[in-house]
């Protein structure tokens, strides 16, 4: 059996120039090279902080770590996804802008802002019935 990221007839994502993929995107970027979406058509980005128990019942999860400009990670695989970010307690707020935007350019179906214990517990930037409904 060959390793799929090996197999040259198996398409793999490339990245855009100047651009790599964020933290543990690498499976999700390359199943979207190959026509798959997630079966909930749904990812969850976290900001700088990976959570402490598992990641179930939201789909996929990656991570922009802290570091990295979101402007030099590549979120083009996200388009027509439903994307759910959850930033750390106490958000750096230029940061945050900076990675909706990048996620606003990538063209997703709906961009919710998730604030655990925040108000409001959850934001509309982008929906399916409005479009891009906030300015990050």
């Amino acid at each position: 059996m060959s390793n799929p990221r090996s197999d040259p007839l198996v398409p793999a994502w490339r990245c855009s120039p100047g651009r790599r993929l964020p933290a543990y995107a690498r499976d999700l970027a390359d199943a979207r090279a190959r026509d798959l979406v997630p079966s909930q058509r749904q990812v969850v980005v976290f900001l700088d902080h990976w959570p402490a128990g598992p990641v179930t019942g939201l789909g996929p999860a990656i991570c922009c770590p802290p570091g990295f400009h979101p402007a030099r990670l590549d979120w083009r695989y996200l388009a027509a996804l439903s994307v759910l970010v959850v930033p750390p307690p106490a958000p750096d707020g230029v940061r945050l802008r900076h990675l909706l935007a990048e996620l606003v350019s990538a063209r997703p179906k709906r961009l919710i802002l998730l604030r655990p214990g925040g108000t409001p517990a959850a934001e509309f930037i982008v929906s399916e019935a409005h479009g891009q409904e906030v300015q990050p």
